[in-house]
């Protein structure tokens, strides 16, 4: 039976995988193009991707003052967003080393965790100071969930803009079993 530790471990590895792919679809188009409105949710498509950035800064602080949070120290020296619409990294040579950075730091830190960890309660407040229980393994399949949610949106601007990022499927990454 596969693990979910396993399969947190995949998910990390597509994640900054097809973070990579976003990235190398991205760099011809230029900071105008990519800061330029869409009518997307977040504006623009480095509006997009810098939420992904906040989003995952914030989900990961949450879990600093845990035992397992530890692993995650190079959070004290990146920024502590506020807002999920803030924008950190204003041009796309500015995010790419922070994206790979959160990245290195989310599969660092599923890889650090054990099946005990991801079973165990984890408690945080959301934005409006709302309390919530849930397993961290769960919280961290959301974590990667929302990362492919928005790449999806950012996909939909790519391809209005005639620009293809290829296949975006988890299969190809799952091995046989």
């Amino acid at each position: 039976m596969l693990s979910f530790k396993t399969h947190l471990s995949l998910m990390a590895r597509y994640n900054a995988a097809m973070n990579d792919r976003l990235i190398e679809t991205v760099r011809p188009l230029g900071d105008a193009e990519l800061t330029a409105p869409r009518g997307a949710f977040f504006g623009s498509i480095l509006g997009t991707m810098n939420h992904l950035v906040v989003g995952d800064l914030m989900w990961l602080g949450r879990t600093r003052p845990y035992p397992f949070g530890q692993a995650l120290t190079a959070l004290d020296d990146l920024p502590k967003p506020a807002r999920v619409d803030e924008i950190l990294c204003p041009t796309l040579a500015a995010y790419e080393p922070m994206r790979r950075q959160i990245d290195t730091l989310l599969s660092d830190f599923v890889a650090g965790l054990g099946e005990d960890d991801l079973a165990s309660p984890f408690s945080y407040r959301n934005r409006n100071d709302e309390p919530f229980t849930k397993p961290l393994g769960l919280v961290l399949s959301h974590v990667f969930n929302h990362q492919t949610h928005h790449r999806g949106q950012i996909t939909t601007l790519l391809s209005q803009m005639g620009r293809d990022i290829g296949v975006t499927d988890l299969a190809p990454m799952v091995a046989a079993v």
